[in-house]
C-alpha cells in the first residue's frame, strides 16, 4: 500500500485529509500541539526543521500533502528539504496555497492560468513556495489553491458560533466577494487528484462567487439565529475579490458545487 505523509494532519483541512486518504493509503500524519487520533501520528515541531530528516527516513512516504502554518522563512528551508527528498524517488508533493496569491489584483475572480500577483506578505510568501516546487520538482508540484475553508467544527464557524450566542456583533465585509469549500469535500477533491495522478495546478472552491456578508447571513439564517447584529467593514475598492475559480473539466462534476451547498453542509 502506497505511504502518503500530511503534514500538519492536526488542523482543519489536514484532520479531514486523515480521514478521506485512510480509505486507500497507509497514512501518516505530523502534529504539534494538539495529537491527533491516529497511530500512525508523528510529533513534529516546525521549527525544528532538520527533524524532518529523520521523520522522511522512517516514514518513507512517497507522496507528501503540505498543510502547515508557520514562519515563513522556516517554511522555505521545510520545503527545499522536503523537494530534496523526493527529487531522486520521483515522489510528489501536494501543496496547500491560496487564492492571497491573487491579492495584488482584486479587481476579478483568478482562474489557474491567471499569473498570480500579491501584495499581502503571505500571498508573496505562497507565490515563492509555489516556485520552489514547481522549479525544484516539476509537474511533481501540484498546487492545490483553496479559498476560504468551513467545516463544522471550523475556526471561521466556531467564531461566529461564539458572537452569536453571546449576542455580539458578527463580523463581516460587505464588498468582498469570494468563493468557499469545506473541509470533507476539499478532502474528496485532493483525493481523487493523488488517486487519479493528476499533475499542474488547480483551484479548489465553489463554481461562483457570493458576497461576504450575504453568505454570513445565510449561515446565520440556517442556525435559526434573528435579530443578529453584524459589524460591518469594507476593504479597498468598490468591489474586493478575493476567489480561485476551478477550472471547468479539470475535476468530475461530482466535485463541482455552488456557495450553497458549502452552506447547507456547514448548517445541517
Amino acid at each position: 500500500m502506497e505511504r502518503v505523509l500530511i503534514l500538519g494532519a492536526s488542523g482543519l483541512v489536514g484532520k479531514a485529509l486523515l480521514k478521506e486518504l485512510n480509505k486507500k493509503y497507509d497514512v501518516y500524519g505530523t502534529y504539534s500541539s494538539n495529537k491527533i487520533d491516529s497511530v500512525n501520528s508523528v510529533y513534529y515541531d516546525i521549527s525544528k526543521v532538520n527533524e524532518i530528516i529523520d521523520i522522511l527516513n522512517k516514514v518513507k512516504p512517497t507522496k507528501i500533502v503540505y498543510c502547515l502554518r508557520g514562519d515563513f522563512h522556516t517554511q522555505i528551508e521545510l520545503l527545499n528539504e522536503l523537494v530534496k527528498y523526493l527529487l531522486p524517488i520521483s515522489g510528489k508533493l501536494y501543496f496547500c496555497s491560496t487564492g492571497n496569491v491573487f491579492d495584488g489584483d482584486p479587481t476579478k475572480p483568478h482562474l489557474k492560468n491567471h499569473e498570480p500577483i500579491a501584495e499581502s506578505d503571505y500571498g508573496k510568501f505562497k507565490i515563492e513556495c509555489e516556485k520552489i516546487l514547481r522549479k525544484g520538482l516539476n509537474d511533481n508540484g501540484i498546487i492545490l489553491r483553496l479559498p476560504m475553508i468551513w467545516g463544522k467544527d471550523s475556526p471561521r464557524l466556531n467564531s461566529i458560533l461564539t458572537a452569536l450566542k453571546v449576542n455580539e456583533k458578527v463580523d463581516v465585509y460587505t464588498n468582498l466577494y469570494l468563493n468557499n469549500n469545506t473541509d470533507e469535500m476539499l478532502a474528496k477533491q485532493i483525493g481523487y487528484i493523488i488517486g487519479n495522478d493528476l499533475r499542474g495546478i488547480f483551484h479548489l472552491g465553489s463554481s461562483e462567487v457570493i458576497n461576504h456578508y450575504e453568505f454570513i447571513k445565510k449561515v446565520i439564517t440556517n442556525l435559526e439565529y434573528k435579530d443578529v447584529k453584524f459589524n460591518e467593514e469594507t476593504l479597498p475598492g468598490e468591489k474586493y475579490y478575493l476567489a480561485v475559480l476551478p477550472t471547468v473539466g479539470d475535476l468530475p462534476k461530482e466535485f463541482n458545487f455552488l456557495n450553497e451547498y458549502v452552506i447547507n453542509q456547514i448548517t445541517s
